[in-house]
This record gives structure tokens, C-alpha cells and sequence, in this order.
């Protein structure tokens, strides 16, 4: 089992990036010490989770502050974990280019570099927060190129983000990197609103499960239920799991834990 962070080029991004990764393929579970939950057994090139993180944190946050590691070993799944700054996964208008190195160039790199699967019977992509709005933004875009999507405590209404921006600590100062994001005025594109993605998304057929999670005293759970409900009136194979939580990792660990409990094995 290796836990690794180092740098990386990127074509997309024009720059080193950082990255952690967990590579389960030498876990005491391929040494036969330990068993293999039912439906989940060893593979040479194990299926692959791409990790997205907050607003507020970076590529180490979920090895650091949830169990995933053990949960990565447990299921026999590699786990990629990139870094996006507080791009809201956008290719930015004044900035660098982190959807496009998320959803084309960073799969590419993983199933190169580190003997992992990315076919879409294999790739997972799953987030919190931010990282939820960008499971759902990269995964809504590209639906067949994934097994699964999870979405935890996602910020799921982008334009009231961006018009209607909430001033709490995280924030501060935040409405420059916006301006980064989407430009001097603001405009919020289609391809960054995860109803009109849904549209398209339910117009071409697309039948890629779709996990979502938000405890109910979470300040973003109503508009987490808004777009269940939209995905789901859209036709879309989508759930929608809550409990009582607020916006922390004791909720995120449950939540990524439950996702790989799901999609994980066979």
C-alpha cells in the first residue's frame, strides 16, 4: 500500500501541480492477510477514484482529515487526489485551465504513471463542497467517461455564488479570484451550471449513477435537495442520502465510505 505526494507537470495547466495518490497494489489484502469485503477482489490495475477537494483546502486534506486510506486499501481502488486552488473546477477566464486538466489530462497521467484503470466501467469521481459542485459540473459534462459520481455537501447554485456571494471567513477576498474565474462581469457560463449540464446530460441518455449527501443542518442542504430533485425529475439515476450533520468531516468520511461501499466492487 503506498500513500505518495509529489509534483507533476501539466500540459493543461502549463505548470508542476501537486498530487497525492494511494496505489493499493501491494495492501495487506493482495498479501492475503486480510479479506476482501464481498465483490471486491485484487486487481493488477485497480479501479480509479479521483478525489476533488473544498474552497478551502488542497490535495491533502482528504488523506489527512478522513480514513480514506483505509477505505482505499479495503476496496482495492487507486485514489488521485489533484490540487485546483479555488478555481471551482473552471477552465478559468484569467487562469489556468482546471477542468479540462481534471476530466482529459489527469486520468490520462494516473493510467500512465501509476498502472491504474480509467475506462469508465474503473473511474469513479467523487468531491466535497466545492469538490461536489465540481464532481457534478466534470461528471454532468463528460457522463460516460464514469462510473460513479459522489457529491457531498456540494455548493450546487454557482450564479447565486457568484452574484450572491456569502461573506464568512472563507470568502474574504474571494471576489477577485471570481473575477479570475468568469471575468470582470461575472458571467457565469453554461457549461458551469449544473441544471443546464443535467439538460444535456438527460438528452443524451446518460445513465451514470449518481450519489449525493448533505446532512440536514448543513447550511447548503436545501439547494442540495433542489438539484436531487431537478436530476431526478430530469429522468437521471441519482440518490440522494441525509442524516443529521453539518458541513464536517465526521460527515464526509461517512459519506466517501458509503460511496465506495456502493460502487466500488464488482
Amino acid at each position: 500500500m503506498a500513500f505518495l505526494t509529489g509534483a507533476i507537470f501539466s500540459e493543461s495547466l502549463n505548470m508542476d501541480t501537486t498530487v497525492s495518490v494511494i496505489l493499493p497494489h501491494d495492501s495487506r489484502f493482495h498479501r492475503g492477510i486480510c479479506e476482501f469485503p464481498p465483490g471486491v477482489a485484487a486487481r493488477e490495475n485497480p479501479k480509479t477514484l479521483i478525489l476533488l477537494h473544498g474552497l478551502t483546502d488542497n490535495w491533502v486534506a482528504w488523506g489527512h482529515r478522513s480514513r480514506i486510506l483505509c477505505y482505499a486499501e479495503m476496496y482495492d481502488v487507486a485514489v488521485i487526489m489533484p490540487e485546483v486552488q479555488r478555481s471551482f473546477y473552471q477552465d478559468m477566464e484569467y487562469g489556468e485551465a482546471y477542468f479540462t486538466y481534471v476530466t482529459e489530462e489527469l486520468p490520462e497521467l494516473a493510467a500512465r504513471m501509476f498502472n491504474v484503470s480509467v475506462s469508465p466501467e474503473d473511474l469513479m469521481l467523487a468531491g466535497l463542497s466545492m469538490g461536489g459542485y465540481g464532481a457534478l459540473r466534470c461528471g454532468l459534462s463528460n457522463p460516460g467517461n464514469y462510473r460513479a459520481i459522489g457529491a457531498f455537501s456540494s455548493a450546487t447554485d454557482i450564479e447565486g455564488f457568484v452574484h450572491n456571494m456569502p461573506v464568512r471567513r472563507e470568502t474574504l477576498r474571494f471576489d477577485r479570484v471570481l473575477k479570475g474565474i468568469f471575468g470582470e462581469n461575472l458571467r457565469v457560463p453554461e457549461g458551469a451550471i449544473l441544471t443546464k449540464l443535467a439538460d444535456k446530460a438527460a438528452s443524451s441518455g446518460a445513465n451514470v449513477p449518481i450519489m449525493m449527501t448533505c446532512g440536514t443542518e448543513d447550511e447548503l442542504y436545501a439547494g442540495n435537495v433542489d438539484t436531487y430533485e431537478y436530476l431526478k425529475g430530469k429522468g437521471m439515476n441519482v440518490t440522494f442520502d441525509e442524516w443529521p450533520g453539518i458541513h464536517e468531516w465526521g460527515f464526509w468520511d461517512k459519506s466517501i465510505l458509503l460511496f465506495l461501499e456502493r460502487f466500488a466492487g464488482a
